[in-house]
């Protein structure tokens, strides 16, 4: 094994591990709960970054994706009875119907009719789901949304999330199966055959790849993993509102992947972490945190135009060649 590559798998093991024991040194409700907000933006920013960073194609109706999976698992539990286990993955898996379905058509445009498709796409679903009154509750939202059951253990009892803590952990195992999945992913030939795609779709095709098909696979892929924390935000919050669904919130998971750095892996779970952090800091400016947001953006577009995640890589080569230089 590489030296580069022992080092890599050694700062991502002594990060999930400071994620495990985070919760022993931050105690009270309140930060726990930014924690697990931060958690499920992660997770969200994550599948954006999916189709961003490594198909090269922006779906300006992400955040739409996000409340039809947070909508779809809460009316699952709320409406038909099932339980939470069950909700979720179908809540999943009917944004991922939708996201393939949006993708055929729009998937066929190129340059920037692709992202101005998924906004006009997203504004639309958005009113339907704010004006149909009798299935969402319309402006009204949705209200009373059970938490998850809790889960048996032979030996133990059983798990509850009936806590902030609980719920902290059910958000980071999640967390880390989406890692794991686009981690696995990004090293197979398909995450080769995509980078082939964003570097040149044409010379893609002429070298016999189906640039369509995998486009639309993984806009499906992105909008699962949306919708999956759009589920986990619905079970946690046990409250909806149409806003969970405004196209507006496709912006915040960008500056979520931009500010962490576009096509890494670390640049979602950056971003999706300090974004948060940053908005209750923030708090206190009420609209003009958007102001601050935008100079935040400028700045680093400016002297990191590669995100965090991507300065982090590039003083980590120099200081690695500086080194083997001496």
């Amino acid at each position: 094994m590489a030296k580069n590559e022992r080092q890599k798998r050694l700062v991502y093991g002594l990060l999930i591990l400071l994620a495990l024991i985070a919760p022993l040194f931050i105690t009270g409700d309140y930060p726990r709960h930014i924690m697990v907000m931060c958690g499920i933006w992660v997770i969200s920013s994550m599948g954006l970054n999916l189709i961003l960073g490594y198909v090269g194609q922006l779906n300006l109706a992400h955040g739409t994706f996000f409340g039809i999976g947070a909508y779809s698992t809460a009316l699952l539990v709320q409406g038909l009875g099932l339980s939470f286990w069950l909700a979720l993955p179908l809540g999943c898996l009917i944004t991922a119907i939708l996201g393939f379905l949006t993708g055929l058509p729009t998937l066929r445009t190129r340059g920037h009719y692709f992202p101005i498709t998924t906004m006009c796409l997203g504004i639309c679903i958005y009113y339907v789901i704010a004006r149909w009154d009798e299935l969402t509750g319309g402006a009204r939202g949705l209200f009373g949304i059970p938490r998850p059951k809790p889960i048996p253990l032979p030996f133990v009892g059983e798990v509850s999330f009936d806590t902030t803590l609980a719920c902290y952990y059910l958000v980071l195992f999640f967390v880390f199966l989406t890692m794991l999945a686009i981690f696995r992913f990004a090293r197979s030939l398909v995450g080769k055959r995509l980078a082939a795609i964003r570097g040149n779709e044409n010379l893609a095709q002429s070298v016999g790849i189906n640039t369509m098909q995998d486009k639309v696979v993984f806009l499906s892929i992105s909008t699962l993993i949306a919708g999956l924390a759009g589920g986990l935000y619905a079970a946690y919050m046990g409250s909806l509102m149409a806003e969970q669904a405004h196209f507006l919130g496709s912006f915040e998971m960008l500056l979520n992947v931009m500010i962490g750095g576009v096509g890494t892996m670390a640049g979602p779970i950056i971003g999706g972490i300090l974004l948060p952090i940053l908005t209750e800091a923030f708090h206190f400016l009420g609209g003009l945190r958007l102001v601050v947001y935008g100079a935040l953006l400028i700045l680093i577009m400016g002297f990191l135009p590669q995100g965090i995640a991507g300065g982090l890589r590039s003083v980590a080569l120099h200081y690695g060649q500086r080194r083997d230089g001496k």
